[in-house]
């Protein structure tokens, strides 16, 4: 199978075409053709922010077909927060965009000498100055590419956030999507990159097989029609802040109880309170989950926002303790304004909160107090103050010069999401395993968890489970598929789109066994990176403090899993996996 690469000098300029024939990956793009890239083209002992780091970009094989799910784009590096592999995905068109110039995938390294925006169409690239963006925020930055781009364009645009190599920089993707997590925004602020933007020549539809085409057929069906999707639909993903206070794992007050005694104030249901809801999509996706709001009344009447998702109103809501939805969804247009992941930012803020309940820092925001959160944000994302700029180092910069390295919630550096593994059982393993550190779309572990499959199953099983999950889920990454769609592919569906790609039949254990090898790739990136088995533990206060008298999750019965894992996955009870063949 040969794919086409775009490879950018930033340095010198230059831009060259590649063809690369890589038979092993069967046709697959996404994390799958990204690894493959990395290990030939990353030092793995580079620092994040040097010229050397690489930046790759790939979209969805599947967005030539239309195939409803496969809007979305995948962008890889290694992370300064973390300092290990990091893998970031996106909705909105820039997957079809990409797809429609016939580059499989994009290379960026080198640093430019001043600011510079990089533009990608079926011709090449080309690099425009970008003096006049720097230092714009991220809605002007896209105002004012909007008057110079053709039709059929998409962008990627940093912040002051990133700009100022805030940790938890984020690129935003047409303003309202992001590749938010592990600070991709800080790689390319280190390279003067202030933007991507991609021209398409025009659509790209491709067709498929009968039997490919009944999968897409299916797969469209299910995302228009199933109650599952009927529920994203109504509710978005905010739907999660009742689901969640339910099941008592509402990460609140800087993950200290697991339900928000104002979660009726947060919760998707009560948005037509005090806001016009609409609904929004990345074509050519059914689903329809992205919520756009109108304010009804009050000194933000008429304001029209983009509605955050529930991580947002974890990280926000349920830690620094916000009182409203509204106040919720104002920080959440502030951080994509300023080019920062809501999540990082979220839990920086709320550990600065701590630290100013227990006396460290006299100058924190009081828990809820949403506009001294705001200014705050402010100061992060320009590194303007004492405490700003400790935040902006991340969670375990700002843990380690506030003296509070047993606090700190994080594994490898990167904050979790807002399902806490002491209430749902299993998402301890999920954390601990996730190469880019703690991670709940890497398997979406939590859905067997709230379903109940998980429910008194052995260490063993347990484990067998998670990489049933963890396997179908990386062969998404590769396909670049949204993981709302993660329950209308069955693997003999899956086995049928990849055998399309690939140009031949793969049986569903081949494919088990091509997903457990492409992992164990990313694995041997990590280990190269210095990472090592040990990395793969929870943060101690998971360990050692009960939640809402539940008991702390089992140190003994976490490693017994680990072991399990790590025997399942080829890589010996330690964890250590083998040498490349």
């Amino acid at each position: 199978m040969s794919y086409k690469i775009l490879t950018i000098d930033l340095t010198s300029g230059a831009s060259a075409p590649e063809e690369l024939d890589l038979p092993g990956i069967h046709g697959l793009g996404g994390k799958a053709l990204a690894v493959e890239l990395l290990a030939r083209h990353l030092d793995p002992g580079v620092d994040p922010l040097a010229p050397t780091n690489v930046l790759v970009f790939t979209p969805s094989p599947l967005a030539a077909y239309g195939f409803s799910g496969s809007d979305r784009f995948g962008a890889f590096t290694k992370s300064p927060m973390t300092e290990a592999f990091l893998e970031s995905y996106s909705g909105g068109s820039m997957a079809r965009t990409l797809r429609e110039t016939g580059w499989d995938a994009v290379l960026v390294t080198g640093a430019a000498a001043g600011p510079v925006r990089l533009h990608i169409d079926a011709g090449g690239a080309t690099l425009h100055s970008a003096a006049d963006l720097w230092g714009k925020d991220v809605f002007q930055t896209e105002d004012a590419l909007a008057a110079v781009l053709a039709k059929r364009s998409s962008t990627m645009i940093i912040g002051p956030a990133g700009e100022h190599l805030t940790t938890c920089a984020s690129v935003q993707v047409e303003g309202d999507h992001a590749l938010g997590r592990g600070g991709m925004g800080a790689v390319f602020g280190s390279k003067r990159l202030k933007a991507v933007t991609v021209t398409s020549a025009g659509p790209v539809r491709a067709k498929g097989s009968e039997a490919f085409d009944a999968v897409r057929k299916a797969v469209s069906g299910l995302a228009t029609d199933s109650p599952t999707a009927g529920a994203y639909r109504r509710f978005g993903t905010p739907m999660m802040v009742a689901v969640l206070n339910e099941a008592g794992s509402f990460p609140t007050d800087y993950w200290s109880t697991g339900r928000a005694p104002h979660r009726a104030a947060l919760e998707a249901e009560n948005y037509p309170t005090w806001a016009k809801v609409e609904t929004g999509t990345c074509p050519p996706c059914p689903v329809r989950c992205r919520r756009h709001l109108t304010v009804l009344e009050g000194p933000n009447a008429g304001r029209e926002i983009h509605g955050p998702e529930y991580e947002t109103l974890y990280s926000f809501g349920g830690l620094c303790q916000v009182q409203t939805a509204e106040e919720v969804v104002l920080l959440h247009e502030q951080c994509n304004r300023l080019g920062m992941d809501t999540m990082s930012a979220g839990n920086v803020v709320a550990l600065a909160i701590k630290a100013g309940q227990n006396g460290t820092i006299a100058t924190a925001p009081a828990a809820g107090d949403a506009q001294a959160i705001s200014r705050l944000l402010t100061e992060m994302s320009e590194r303007s103050t004492e405490l700003a700029d400790i935040l902006a180092r991340g969670i375990r910069g700002a843990a380690a010069a506030l003296g509070m390295e047993d606090q700190a919630i994080h594994v490898k550096g990167m904050e979790p999401a807002g399902y806490d593994p002491r209430a749902l059982l299993g998402m301890g393993l999920a954390y601990a395993t996730s190469p880019r550190g703690a991670c709940h779309l890497r398997a979406t572990f939590y859905k067997p968890i709230l379903s109940g499959m998980t429910k008194d199953l052995d260490d063993a099983a347990l484990a067998a489970l998670f990489i049933d999950y963890e396997d179908r889920l990386f062969l998404y990454d590769c396909l670049v598929m949204c993981r709302f769609y993660r329950d209308w592919m069955t693997w003999d569906d899956l086995a049928v789109v990849v055998g399309e790609l690939g140009g031949s039949p793969i049986p569903v254990e081949d494919l088990k066994t091509l997903a457990n090898d492409l992992l164990t790739r990313v694995r041997r990136l990590n280990f190269g990176m210095g990472l090592s088995s040990a990395d793969d533990w929870l943060p101690q206060r998971f360990l050692t403090e009960p939640l809402d008298g539940r008991p702390p999750v089992d140190a003994g019965k976490l490693r017994r899993e680990l072991a399990e894992y790590y025997t399942a996955r080829g890589w010996g009870a330690q964890g250590i996996p083998p040498a490349a063949a």
